[in-house]
């Protein structure tokens, strides 16, 4: 059998197993992600991949991608790919050790909603909002684009909006018989940077703009006046907590710029979301946690002095039945209650552990 039926008949299995990843690497067994755990396909099954294997795989995948780089100069490259009216997959090949890895991450083809995401109601509120910025943050794998592709779905289904995304690549694809429209772009191939799909976005009509990773300055400069224009900005940031994002934020500006940056986010930031996924008692599948802070009264005033920024926490504990703010332990501790997270994982993922152990009785 060719190799490169073997990358799809490997795909099939994952997306089958219901694995959020395939790994595959050069003389190495090949490996999958599921419920956030990597199980190893046996050699019997498949044998160790040689480096010939994997660049055969790599070129089949890869085939129809437009400037496909040489192989051997390869040293990052991403991609979609596509079993037809099976499963789509975010494609990540990268060189190791002087070879090749490909890291495959299961796209489902439907569109989760919030009921299948078991996210809370205030987050349906959240996609409703009509202008200002959203932050999704979370670590890599953490579900952040499909918790946005939730989002973003549920309004093009309510509302009669025009939306564009920059998105590295293209993972969700919307329907286009809802009310809005979604204009979708993708870095390499209908844009060239986050910063150039920003500023193209203002000039082509939005009611919302979903602009992917705020990795530097100038992409969070443009977001910022994007939202300040009366559009709704959603972008996603890598840090693991509210505060941690805000302080991400902070750290892409000089010192003399940061507190003019302050007085934007305290006027247009709307919401951050910060998501991880736990492994579920149950032992099949995983359970998103959720630390959300809401913009209010109380929080703007403690966004414009860093000083006070410890405080923020306790006023998004506090803001939860008006609001449905909560922070991470607030939630884990529901997730405990309810038998849906094992308390030694919720210890492990939360902010403030002795605290932690002190609310649930263990300390």
């Amino acid at each position: 059998m060719a190799d490169w039926h073997l990358i799809d008949d490997l795909l099939l299995a994952a997306n089958k197993h219901r694995a959020s990843d395939l790994l595959i690497r050069t003389d190495d067994r090949v490996r999958m992600r599921i419920d956030g755990s990597i199980v190893t396909i046996s050699p019997e099954k498949v044998p160790e991949l040689s480096r010939e294997q994997v660049i055969e795989m790599i070129q089949h995948i890869s085939r129809h991608v437009s400037k496909t780089p040489d192989i051997e100069s390869i040293y990052n490259f991403d991609f979609h790919y596509s079993l037809e009216n099976v499963a789509h997959f975010r494609m990540h090949v990268l060189r190791t050790n002087d070879n090749f890895g490909i890291v495959a991450r299961l796209i489902p083809q439907k569109i989760p909603g919030f009921d299948d995401l078991h996210l809370p109601p205030v987050i349906r509120e959240i996609a409703n909002y009509k202008n200002g910025l959203v932050i999704m943050a979370g670590a890599t794998g953490s579900g952040k684009s499909t918790t946005l592709a939730a989002m973003l779905n549920h309004v093009i289904q309510q509302r009669p909006i025009h939306a564009v995304t920059m998105e590295d690549p293209i993972e969700y694809r919307y329907s286009t018989h809802y009310k809005g429209t979604v204009s979708q772009r993708e870095l390499g191939r209908d844009v060239m940077t986050y910063a150039q799909g920003l500023n193209d976005a203002l000039r082509e009509a939005p009611d919302i703009i979903v602009a992917g990773e705020a990795r530097d300055r100038e992409v969070i400069q443009l977001a910022l006046q994007a939202g300040e224009t009366g559009h709704l900005v959603m972008v996603t940031v890598h840090a693991t907590t509210a505060i941690g994002t805000m302080q991400r934020i902070m750290s892409s500006f000089g010192l003399d710029e940061q507190g003019a940056i302050r007085e934007r986010l305290s006027e247009n930031l709307r919401a951050i979301i910060v998501q991880k996924l736990l492994p579920a008692k149950s032992g099949k599948g995983r359970v998103v946690a959720l630390e959300i802070m809401i913009k209010n009264s109380v929080i703007k005033h403690f966004i414009l002095d860093t000083d006070r920024w410890r405080e923020i926490p306790r006023a998004m504990e506090e803001g939860k039945t008006l609001y449905g703010s909560q922070t991470f332990d607030q939630h884990l501790q529901q997730l405990v209650e309810d038998g849906v997270v094992d308390y030694e994982e919720a210890l492990s993922n939360s902010v403030f552990r002795e605290d932690f152990a002190m609310r649930m009785g263990k300390e």
